[in-house]
């Protein structure tokens, strides 16, 4: 009985991991969403792009102002859920 619980157990993180590697399909699909400035700096550039919003799955448009962010920043919404979205 003992083994059996310790198996379940074992069974259940790696079921748990498992599904954890396969949400992200890359990394910079775990980045936060693209933000502008940095701080008190603004900037006023206007680029429709698209950041990918791993709590919600889905990719969500956004205007950048050209300096900051990160990475998880995409010219289209197809190009960003072929990169990030199951």
């Amino acid at each position: 009985m003992k083994l059996f619980k310790i198996l379940l157990v074992a069974i259940a993180a790696l079921i748990s991991l498992t599904t954890a590697v396969v949400a992200l399909k890359d990394a910079v699909c775990g980045l936060p969403d693209s933000v502008n400035g940095f701080g008190e700096l603004e900037c006023r550039a206007h680029f429709v792009l698209w950041s990918y919003r791993a709590s919600a799955n889905r990719c969500v448009r956004f205007v950048y102002g050209g300096c900051g962010g990160n990475r998880n920043q995409f010219p289209t919404q197809r190009e960003c859920e072929n990169k990030c979205k199951n």
